[in-house]
């Protein structure tokens, strides 16, 4: 799909999706618990599709219901050692599901090319400690035999999801286990998200410093359970209102374990005015001035971020960016050359890059890099464009924000489906 975003002022209310880290968590949960719960507040990116049709795919009986999921979940998943478990684009799928399905008649894993290729070394070593095969065959992985509970030792500056997909397995063990963290962890709140979400399922983890004790034997248990609101998600819509409009966010959640919800400190220390009225969120037009802005805690707010701060006076420095190099894309490459062709300079090293700030953006044709985050920076960095921007490959929003443009045509702005 090729999308022509034209320059304009956004204004209006909009309610963005509900937190797809959440949403992954709990739908996970609620399959391993032996009962009917309900998850609340659902939007079905591909992301979530691929982690809804894997335990399908298992025998688990998951209905839609309006805008929610009804699951019916097991403590004994049925695996008879030839399923094929489609994890499509999703690294969260992935990643949370290898640990948890593992098993003595074995499971075949695949998705798409730029899934498998990211790297997958924390388990190597994992699986290893518990005498699993984890193999790579052409476009499947297989593993046999199961996780065993034990001390497990995971470098901090890995991504959080393998930590993650170790909490959401070792409980389920017949014996304790042990998470030592090694260095410092980047994305810690993830980890904490997980941690909550399993909390209220009825898992219990206990954290002192950087070890997490896991008792063996935990019960999943059925729960209603409803999603806040993306604040990755509602980050484009933030900076949109902040470089050009006058934006409500309704339904936004005040406080939040999410990483992502720094988004609104760092507005704020740019000097964008952010507004809460009750449970919304008002960002308005502002003068921004750069600054040096860490994004090792919350990577995927980084592209847009960038759009920001190109907009805004001075230079920024985005810093510990490396782990951008290992998403959809390489994202600091993109990022770079997003910019360039917005007509911004950006020059990016090993693990950081520099933003010289303008006032407006040139006009410009755009391939998406088939990444959702990519096409969504492009699309605000038109608002402030000197012409209509073109995104080629459009339809990558579908991973995590399907209605991403029609949200964004709300608000005023003029798009186009070539």
């Amino acid at each position: 799909m090729r999308v022509k975003v034209y320059p304009g002022f956004a204004q209006g209310q909009i309610m963005v999706p509900p937190s797809k880290s959440l949403l992954h968590r709990s739908i996970i949960c609620a399959c391993l618990a032996n009962g009917k719960s309900v998850i609340k507040n659902v939007v079905y990116s591909e992301d979530i599709k691929a982690t809804i049709n894997a335990f399908k795919t298992l025998g688990i009986q998951i209905n839609k219901i309006e805008n929610a999921l009804e699951i019916n979940g097991s403590d004994n998943l049925s695996i008879f050692g030839d399923e094929i478990i489609d994890c499509q684009e999703s690294g969260s799928t992935l990643r949370f599901l290898l640990p948890l399905l593992t098993n003595k008649k074995g499971i075949f894993f695949t998705g798409k090319e730029s899934l498998l290729n990211r790297p997958l070394n924390v388990y190597d070593d994992v699986f290893k400690i518990s005498g699993i095969a984890f193999e790579r065959r052409e476009k499947l992985l297989f593993l046999k035999n199961e996780l065993k509970p034990g001390n497990y030792e995971v470098l901090g500056n890995v991504s959080s999801q393998f930590i993650s997909g170790l909490l959401l397995a070792l409980p389920l063990k017949d014996g304790d286990s042990k998470i030592t963290i090694t260095g410092d962890l980047e994305s810690k709140k993830y980890v904490d998200m997980t941690i909550d979400v399993m909390s209220k399922f009825g898992i219990n983890i206990i954290i002192k410093d950087n070890v997490y004790f896991i008792k063996g034997n935990q019960k999943y248990k059925p729960t209603e359970y409803k999603v806040e609101s993306d604040f990755s998600q509602l980050a484009f819509f933030a900076v949109a209102g902040i470089i050009n409009g006058d934006v409500k966010i309704i339904n936004s959640a005040n406080e939040s374990l999410q990483p992502d919800v720094e988004i609104i400190n760092i507005i704020k220390k740019m000097g964008g005015k952010v507004f809460k009225e009750k449970n919304t969120l008002h960002f308005v037009k502002s003068n921004t001035r750069g600054l040096d802005i860490d994004v090792s805690q919350h990577p995927d707010i980084a592209p847009i971020i960038s759009i920001l701060s190109a907009l805004s006076e001075g230079s920024s420095n985005i810093l510990n960016a490396k782990r951008l190099r290992i998403k959809e894309t390489d994202r600091l490459s993109a990022i770079t050359q997003i910019l360039t062709l917005l007509g911004i300079k950006c020059y990016s090293f090993d693990d950081r890059y520099n933003i010289v700030g303008s006032d407006k953006f040139s006009a410009n044709s755009f391939e998406s890099y088939n990444d959702h985050r990519m096409v969504m920076s492009i699309a605000v960095a038109a608002l402030r464009a000197d012409g209509p921007v073109v995104i080629n490959g459009a339809e990558a929003v579908n991973k995590s924000y399907p209605h991403f443009f029609e949200d964004l045509e709300s608000l005023g702005i003029k798009v186009e489906y070539l």
